[in-house]
Order: structure tokens, then sequence, then C-alpha cells
């Protein structure tokens, strides 16, 4: 099963994240909201409890509020059916426990608590988790002799088939959006006759430009020479490579283009320095990249599987000890 050890080695991991709170992050309300054999749980208990499982990282820690009190009243429920057996954990047990934690963060008590009050919870708050912890692993094993909770390997694989399908079906929804289909892209080089006067040039001077385009157009043959095409043509100015969404270029435009074939040259046109041909150099696919995944690691899957089944086993017996507890919800917003 998922030994409080277990579960105190990812608290310690992310304590490591750190994170400050204001000086009055500690002026919760202390109002009651349920009492367990008449100990009382404030509702700055629950505060104290919802920071500590966003510390821990757990699922958990998007439950709520009611879920954090219901987390409480469960510790008190263990910790008094331990003391029934004398199996609950004692202060050294549990300073033994925060020592273990203190030193895989390379520090000691005092800096353990340091960590924790950064993030504004309180010593007591952690000491009350890990004494239910440890309470209810010795409960399931002395008074209901309930073996370590195991994922063997068939569960194991049947978890990762479970994660690998529901990923593959992301991918594939999000394949099949229209956005996400191929889309042919039309290579195109621009070639420029400038103008002297550009837009306002002389009408004749334009004429001849034009007439010096349409003879530039005849000797292109394809993209790899389109300077020597320009040979004896004064002022050839051979642009940049552009590439277009062949369903945006206006239709007209991607006729002529179609029309001409690859190497060839379309226009020409006026521009605004005078006169412009196009010359179709091809087209290409371009499809947008596959989404990319990384399914968890074996050990991660297994130690899902492993809370998956001791949360399950914790369920079960939790409602057997809390049917001889006397549980009194003050706030029913809180009752389960």
């Amino acid at each position: 099963m998922m030994t409080a050890a277990r579960r105190l080695v990812l608290l310690a991991v992310l304590l490591c994240a750190g994170g400050a709170v204001a000086p009055g992050a500690w002026a919760e309300d202390q109002q009651v909201i349920a009492t367990v054999n008449d100990k009382p749980i404030t509702s700055f208990d629950v505060d104290q409890r919802l920071k500590l499982m966003k510390i821990i990282g757990t699922a958990a820690a998007d439950r709520g509020r009611k879920y954090a009190a219901n987390a409480l009243i469960d510790d008190v429920v263990k910790i008094n059916e331990a003391k029934k057996y004398k199996a609950d954990a004692s202060d050294k047990e549990i300073d033994a426990q925060l020592d273990r934690m203190a030193k895989a963060l390379s520090t000691d008590m005092k800096g353990l608590q340091g960590k924790l009050s950064a993030q504004g919870v309180a010593m007591s708050a952690l000491r009350q988790f890990i004494a239910g912890q440890i309470a209810f692993s010795r409960i399931l094993r002395g008074k209901y002799k309930v073996e370590p909770v195991k994922a063997d390997a068939a569960d194991v694989d049947r978890k990762l088939s479970q994660i690998k399908r529901e990923m593959d079906g992301k991918v594939a929804k999000i394949m099949a959006d229209p956005r996400m289909r191929p889309i042919t892209v039309y290579m195109l080089n621009e070639v420029n006759f400038p103008v002297e006067g550009g837009a306002k040039a002389d009408p004749m001077l334009i004429n001849a430009r034009g007439v010096e385009a349409q003879q530039y157009m005849r000797r292109v043959k394809g993209c790899g020479n389109l300077k020597g095409a320009a040979s004896g043509i004064f002022n050839v100015q051979v642009g940049r490579k552009m590439e277009a969404d062949g369903a945006k270029l206006p239709k007209p435009m991607k006729s002529a283009i179609d029309r001409a074939g690859v190497g060839r040259a379309i226009g020409p046109m006026r521009s605004p320095s005078g006169i412009q041909v196009l010359v179709f150099c091809g087209t290409r696919k371009i499809s947008p990249p596959k989404p990319k995944y990384e399914l968890p690691s074996r050990a991660q899957v297994e130690s899902a599987v492993t809370g998956e089944k001791f949360a399950a086993v914790e369920q079960k017996y939790m409602a057997l000890l809390r049917k001889n507890a006397l549980i009194e919800y003050k706030d029913q917003s809180y009752a389960k």
C-alpha cells in the first residue's frame, strides 16, 4: 500500500518549489465546522489541509474545501481508532518521519518548518497528516489484516494501454480538425523592371518596359537562371522568393499560374515601381506536425495504480471506522 513514508517523499520534493505568503495569511477564520468525538475541526484547519494538499500535488487538491474537511475528519477517526489499540504514532515516531523529510531536503527540523511556513502551512498540520497515515497503516495491518497494496504487472499494463488509447484519441481528434489538413504552397519569384517615376512614369516608358518584360518571360525556362534570362536587358531586379497558400491566391492569378506551368512566368503586371512578372517555381505540400506526447514511465504508472488501489481500500475501511465515530457537522455544507 502507499505508505506514509512514500507519500512524504513526494511532499519533501515538492516543498523545494518554495513560494512566499503574505504575513496576514495566518489569520484565517477559526469557525468550528465539525466535531469528531468532541474534537473540533475549524475552518483554519481546513485551510491548512488545502495548502498541504496543494504542496503534495495530488489530484485531490482540486476537490476543494469539502474534501479537505472530510480528509481531516478521517485523520481524527484514524488516530482515535489507533489509540484504542495503542497503535497510534508517538511523537518520537512522527519526529523521526519529519527528520527523514528534513534530511531529504538537506536541512534540519527548523529548516523544514521554515519551508512549510513559507507556503503558509503550520508544522502541526503536517504532524497530523503523518499521524493519520501511520495510524491507518497500522489499523489496516493489525485490525483488518489487510496485506500491503501492490500493483501487479497486468494492472500496470492495462493502465498504460488505457493512457495510450486516451492520448491517441486526443491526437486523432486534433488531426481531424480541418485546420490540420495539408496545404499546397505555391513557390513564386518576383522579377521587377523599374521605371523612372514609378506610378507616375511616362506611359511610353511603361510600355517599353512591358515589352522588355515579355522578352524576359520568353527566355525564362526555369527558376535556376533568372538572372541569366535578363542578359542584355537594362536594370532587371530579381526579387525575393515567396511562398503562398494556393487556396488563398486570387483565383485569376492561380489559374494563370497553373496554365503557365512550373518554370514559366506570368505577367507582365503594373507594380508601384514599374513592371513586374512572377516566375512559378513549383509547389510543395505542407502538413502541420502531428502532436507528440510522451507516455509516463512504468514506475510512474505503477505508483498511480497503487494509489488508486489504496484509495479503494481506504474508502472501504474508512466507511467502517466512521460508523463507530461520533461526527457532527456544524456547517452542513461540509457533510458527505
